[in-house]
């Protein structure tokens, strides 16, 4: 599990976030993963993350991260304009459906 944290220091200094957020691996019924505006809490699925490769694990964790950067957990124009500067609509895209195909592996 320390390869999530390892990529969320480097996303933190990449996206310039220098709020402290603390990182929980714990078992989620039906998320792969949250975050709290109000405690800095970001919780990662531990049941799905071995499944994850670390440019999965890097777009979802970029995806919590921006709500925090922009304080909103909508998926509005502003989250989007933000992803843009990581991920192009193809890119994300094609995350989101190997995300989905791996999960859907998991419950089937």
């Amino acid at each position: 599990m320390g390869r999530v944290k390892d990529i969320l220091q480097e996303l933190m200094k990449e996206m310039e976030i220098s709020e402290n957020i603390r990182l929980k691996i714990v078992p989620m019924k039906k998320k792969i993963a949250s975050l709290s505006l109000a405690t800095n809490v970001l919780r990662f699925n531990r049941n799905v993350v071995k499944f994850l490769n670390d440019e999965e694990i890097r777009y979802i964790l970029i995806h919590e991260l921006i709500h925090l950067k922009i304080r909103d957990v909508n998926h509005g124009s502003l989250f989007l304009r933000e992803l843009s500067k990581y991920y192009n609509p193809h890119e994300t895209y094609h995350l989101e459906i190997e995300i989905i195909r791996k999960l859907s592996k998991l419950t089937s």
